[in-house]
């Protein structure tokens, strides 16, 4: 995995920011670094990405090969749903003042 910077606590997480670590369950606190809440979010990503990939496997298991489009969709949306990944660490956090 990458290296990620570190940041000097307290950070104050962005608004839209914190509203969007919120809806997958992190708390944007001030003593977190933005890299350890990156992770958590990478993690479960990772986790619900590996979940829709046992299911497909499961599903072909029982009705044989499937067409993958639905499966490309469903993988699409994930990464639609986790768009805070793409963003850069700096940008997560409000400037000092």
């Amino acid at each position: 995995m990458h290296q990620l910077p570190e940041f000097r606590l307290p950070v104050t997480y962005r608004p839209e920011v914190a509203r969007e670590l919120l809806r997958h369950g992190v708390s944007a606190r001030a003593d977190v670094q933005p890299r350890v809440a990156y992770r958590f979010l990478r993690a479960l990503m990772t986790f619900e990405i590996r979940d829709r990939k046992a299911r497909r496997r499961e599903l072909e298991r029982f009705l044989g090969p499937q067409p993958l489009a639905d499966y490309a969709r469903q993988i699409e949306e994930l990464r639609a749903n986790y768009s805070l990944l793409r963003v850069p660490l700096g940008d997560w956090i409000s400037p000092l003042p």
